[in-house]
């Protein structure tokens, strides 16, 4: 009998950069407020379906809301999806029989980049579709390799990240043309119809939905084209580079170029890549649809890297710390406000605009009511969202995306506040001008200068004039 004590497990690679990414979006999680999407997640009622997006995100934000007010309960989902991100980092070096260093790096390099951090501080529906997206990309790369059972669950994770965010199908769309390119054999198994027949059973409810009430998500889609395409258009490789990491971009490079067995004549995931960059091209709804596959790829192309045995690799630490100090800055609400270091910073990740100054809105729509009876009706989601979570009980309604299932206000005495809005003043009684909204420390979803307007009587009343309200898009 031995008298060795047990060995306890070890603990897995990237669990400290898993925890440390943690604690540090938890411990700046309360500095600035809170997004306008999460304002508006909080809004929404429990359901199953909504016209912009699957429910998973709502769902998470009012259980969060539910425990408390507090920014940092709201953001505790992006937390863990950002300390499991940097976790899947590390398991694709380890899928290539690489060491615990090797996993380590790429642990601390995918969870200090920009992009990770910025949907880690912040709960959006990119912040859990950035984990699937990974799950779903590792679980490929684990088929190429001889688990090929694991495209079942990578269809059993794609069908619950269509609960969420239905951009994953893109993503399976582009690695099937990895695949066919690549490993034609798997495109032809039964593992692959059986992930397919996951993939439709699970996550066919939100397409189903989506296609039942005439595809309301296309129509949002195609507002942001409208308004912000040419823009979004231009953005779509820089951002490429930098939220991935300049100095990082060379990595991901090695990682796009990798071939399971090494006989195939492209990378697993460079087809992918070009089918995802060109989709983002041909319809730039938002500039970073494809960001998440390329994480992945800088998560594979560090065994590739360290197999160089180079003046790269030797500096990789070094190099990861420097990237993460300028990510830290731009992801996390580090500067103060205002400052002419914050509006550069957010020109740059208008997500950092777009928690401030939310409080000093509110309170120019409450002086501009004029009463407490009046009602807020405003074209915007976010700032129905403001005014619903710091208005201290302000009625509030707003015809923008899935708000206007809640229907009009209760007052026919109202604020009419958006330019949308206040273009429908014909539809009123009577209406006088209230005034435009004034920047505060920060113009977060561009609402600085929004015209107001002090309406009573709805002609007809609100169940002839609500339908006009209804807006789907940006």
């Amino acid at each position: 009998m031995s008298n060795s004590a047990p060995r306890l497990p070890a603990w897995p690679a990237g669990w400290a950069a898993a925890a440390c990414v943690a604690v540090v979006l938890l411990v700046t999680a309360d500095r600035y407020g809170l997004h306008g999407d999460e304002l508006y997640f909080r809004m929404l009622p429990l359901d199953w379906w909504y016209e912009d997006q699957p429910p998973l995100t709502v769902w998470l934000s009012r259980l969060a809301r539910a425990v408390s007010g507090e920014a940092w309960v709201q953001r505790l989902p992006a937390v863990v999806a950002a300390a499991a991100g940097a976790l899947v980092a590390a398991r694709f070096p380890r899928l290539l029989g690489y060491g615990r260093r090797v996993q380590n790096v790429a642990a601390w390099a995918h969870a200090t980049t920009v992009y990770p951090l910025i949907v880690g501080h912040v709960f959006l529906t990119s912040s859990l579709d950035l984990l699937a997206w990974q799950l779903v990309v590792l679980l490929v790369v684990a088929a190429t390799l001889g688990r090929r059972n694991a495209l079942v669950w990578a269809g059993v994770v794609a069908g619950l990240a269509c609960w969420n965010k239905l951009l994953v199908l893109p993503l399976v769309g582009a690695l099937a043309v990895s695949l066919l390119l690549v490993r034609r054999d798997l495109v032809l198994s039964r593992q692959a119809a059986g992930g397919v027949a996951a993939l439709a059973v699970i996550g066919g409810p939100q397409v189903l939905a989506q296609a039942w009430h005439g595809w309301p998500m296309s129509q949002v889609s195609g507002d942001l084209i409208a308004v912000n395409g040419d823009v979004n258009r231009v953005l779509v490789l820089p951002l490429l580079v930098a939220f991935v990491g300049p100095p990082l971009f060379g990595v991901c490079v090695r990682g796009l170029r990798w071939r399971p067995g090494g006989e195939a004549r492209v990378g697993l995931l460079m087809p992918a890549a070009v089918v995802l960059v060109v989709w983002n091209l041909v319809a730039p709804a938002q500039p970073y649809y494809a960001i998440g596959l390329f994480l992945c790829a800088l998560g594979l192309g560090w065994g590739p890297a360290a197999d160089l045995a180079g003046r790269g690799w030797r500096q990789a630490p070094a190099v990861i710390a420097a990237n993460a100090a300028v990510a830290c800055v731009l992801a996390l609400p580090l500067l103060p406000v205002p400052s002419r270091a914050f509006d550069v910073a957010a020109t740059i990740n208008p997500v950092a605009r777009d928690q401030v100054g939310w409080p000093g809105y509110v309170r120019q729509v409450d002086e501009a009511r004029g009463g407490p009876r009046v009602a807020v009706v405003t074209d915007a989601y976010a700032l129905a969202g403001a005014v619903d979570h710091y208005g201290g009980g302000i009625p509030v309604a707003s015809g923008h995306n899935a708000l206007w299932r809640l229907g009009p206000p209760t007052t026919d005495d109202v604020l009419l506040v958006g330019q949308r809005a206040v273009a429908l003043t014909g539809r009123f009684a009577n209406c006088r001008d209230a005034g435009r909204l004034t920047q505060t420390e920060s113009d977060p979803f561009g609402v600085a200068g929004s015209p107001m307007a002090r309406c009573r009587g709805p002609i007809g009343g609100w169940t002839a004039v609500w339908p006009a309200f209804r807006h789907l898009g940006a």
